[in-house]
């Protein structure tokens, strides 16, 4: 499937790595001014409007037609759900939708109004839930640099502007991982089985509850999503069913896409070892050396993170949970098989959190997470690089930069959690790095 995609001029991509360099410049002398203690209205209000302005023009600037996810996939889906459910899954509007029939139940209330209309209720909505998260997350002594860090997000502007819905899961995750931090396991159980409808990767949460014995987390995430899909094939039928599964998870799911918004594992391989996908959105023949170095980076982050836990024994604290939610949220978003770059934004989750402890960090783990920070911000755009050099490693290579950020991230997590569990064999303290987390 070659999508019809309307993209900004070539020089707009360059324009909005300039927007955003100046934006994160003004971030850091803003910060930097209050640690002095200026903090008068006046700059207030010039801050502000820098805000603005960059959120404006970075919105306006980032790839993709607007809307394009909700107009063509969430709201034909609402529309069809209830009159017409064997056309849930065309795709001869150049999107699909691609959830389970049940969740299309989700739109039907816009499915009266007009694109428009219902594009902008649907997009108040996200940004309300996107302001309650950033809100909850943003606080303590480095709430204005988390704020920043939030606002200067390209895979935030790039889920808003395609009118996707994950930035809307940034409340329920924090939600979700605040109640398991403290040892409330039933409504995150809930809260994560739900998401995962959402965002099938997210599923990954299951079988690490069931590894750490959680019981009554996976029980409830895995209760869930199984009513949800038992009323699905109730309400739709088995063979709209299996038309999904076949479509979406056995071909999708087991083929690589290697458009340039694919920042997973199976992205990253896309990118490297085949040329002329990057504006393609549908899965490609990538053969068995494909298949088998897939299988192999995603075991071997996998293994990285399973090793890091297995040593560090069972998390004894808040601050241990937190860092081993964060750790699958990060694998996650880098070995799904098809990962897109706005599951990047969940990882302001983790990357919040370690801001507001950022002088505890030690020297590796400060550079590795100012450099992650550097790679998962930039906005979402195709830059074009006229040298026939540089253009190819800026489509094999650099084009990963998103991938490359969460993987840096995770290292920066793995050694977050073993140093947690050094701490506790030695007797000391860890409370004052991770446990007041922002978000509490």
């Amino acid at each position: 499937m070659r999508l019809p995609v309307n993209y900004p001029f070539p020089v707009s991509g360059w324009v909005a790595y300039l927007v955003h360099t100046t934006a994160a410049i003004a971030a850091v002398a803003f910060v930097a001014a209050r640690r002095r203690g200026s903090d008068g209205l006046a700059l207030r209000v010039f801050e502000i409007a820098t805000a603005v302005g960059a959120a404006c023009a970075l919105l306006a600037l980032t790839s993709g037609p607007v809307f394009i996810d909700f107009e063509k996939a969430y709201l034909y889906a609402g529309r069809v759900a209830l009159t017409e459910p064997s056309r849930l899954y065309e795709c001869t509007r150049g999107q699909c939708f691609v959830n389970i029939p049940i969740v299309a139940l989700l739109f039907v209330p816009f499915a009266p109004l007009n694109a428009t209309v219902a594009g902008i209720l649907f997009s108040a909505a996200g940004a309300l839930l996107l302001v309650a998260a950033v809100r909850r997350m943003a606080r303590g002594a480095a709430a204005d640099a988390i704020a920043w860090t939030a606002i200067l997000s390209g895979p935030i502007y790039y889920s808003v502007r395609i009118g996707n819905t994950t930035h809307m899961l940034l409340l329920p995750l924090m939600l979700a991982f605040d109640r398991l931090a403290s040892g409330s396991q039933t409504m995150a159980g809930m809260i994560l089985g739900a998401a995962s409808l959402l965002k099938p990767p997210l599923a990954l949460f299951l079988p690490y509850f069931l590894l750490r014995r959680q019981v009554r987390a996976a029980t409830m995430m895995a209760g869930f999503a199984a009513l949800a899909v038992a009323a699905s094939i109730a309400l739709f039928g088995v063979e709209l069913h299996q038309f999904w599964f076949r479509e979406f998870v056995l071909t999708q799911g087991s083929r690589p896409i290697a458009a340039y918004n694919v920042q997973s594992v199976n992205g990253f391989l896309g990118h490297l070892l085949t040329r002329g996908h990057l504006r393609d959105w549908y899965p490609i023949d990538a053969g068995l050396r494909f298949r088998m170095l897939s299988a192999g980076l995603s075991a071997a982050l996998a293994g990285a993170v399973a090793i890091a836990c297995g040593r560090s024994g069972p998390p004894r604290d808040e601050a241990a949970r937190r860092v081993e939610l964060w750790l699958v949220l990060c694998l996650t978003v880098l070995v799904a098989p098809i990962s897109w770059t706005h599951y990047d934004l969940l990882l302001l989750i983790p990357i919040a959190a370690l801001l507001s402890q950022y002088a505890s960090l030690d020297r590796r783990s400060r550079a590795a997470l100012v450099a992650a920070l550097a790679l998962i911000a930039p906005p979402v755009v195709v830059l074009s690089v006229q040298n026939r050099i540089g253009n190819a490693l800026y489509e094999r290579v650099l084009i990963s930069h998103y991938f490359a950020g969460a993987v840096l991230l995770l290292a920066v997590l793995i050694a977050e959690r073993m140093r947690l569990a050094a701490a506790e064999l030695g007797g000391r303290s860890p409370h004052h790095r991770v446990t007041s987390h922002p978000t509490v």
